[in-house]
């Protein structure tokens, strides 16, 4: 134990020394100035303990930031491929309503209406009331022996051969009231 003593004391004396704090010649240090050595190494040891305290707070808080940014990436990644799925589903289940749908407006077309009236009436765009008649005289052709629908088809031909190719009354074309 002695001996043990005797080193620490002889440490802190080189230590000391090594630092700058040795006074003159004889190699020995005041009380007094080894005791602001003691007193400034114990503040140092407090404010390093209170640093490597707040640095392991700082590495806690990082790890739940990134370990929840993480869990919040893979949720939304998880969420979106179930809404790529529905939404696949729904499409898939919608062609056919949507089918019947262009279908009447073939029907509406083909017992009279005009392409702006069908527009009117279904809330369809003029442009998209047009595509789906085209569409429909397009798949029609085959079916006649590939002659096609005939030039009033084309040309926007209304039930009495009156055209209403862009949806306005044409001169000479009697309005429906």
């Amino acid at each position: 134990m002695f001996i043990g003593a005797y080193h620490a004391r002889i440490y802190r004396v080189y230590h000391l020394r090594f630092c700058g704090y040795g006074s003159g010649m004889s190699g020995r240090i005041s009380a007094s100035r080894a005791s602001a050595v003691r007193a400034a190494q114990k503040a140092k040891a407090a404010r390093d303990a209170e640093r490597l305290r707040r640095e392991k707070q700082v590495e806690a808080a990082l790890t739940d930031f990134y370990e929840q940014t993480g869990r919040a990436e893979q949720l939304r990644a998880s969420a979106s491929a179930r809404a790529a799925k529905v939404l696949a589903d729904a499409e898939a289940a919608a062609v056919e309503p949507e089918r019947r749908a262009r279908e009447a407006v073939v029907a509406l077309h083909g017992l009279g209406e005009p392409r702006d009236q069908i527009a009117e009436l279904t809330g369809l765009a003029l442009g998209d009331v047009r595509t789906i008649l085209a569409e429909s005289a397009g798949s029609a052709a085959p079916r006649d022996g590939g002659r096609g629908a005939g030039p009033e088809v084309a040309a926007g031909a209304g039930p009495a051969g009156s055209a209403v190719g862009s949806g306005s009354a044409v001169v000479g074309e009697a309005v429906a009231g």
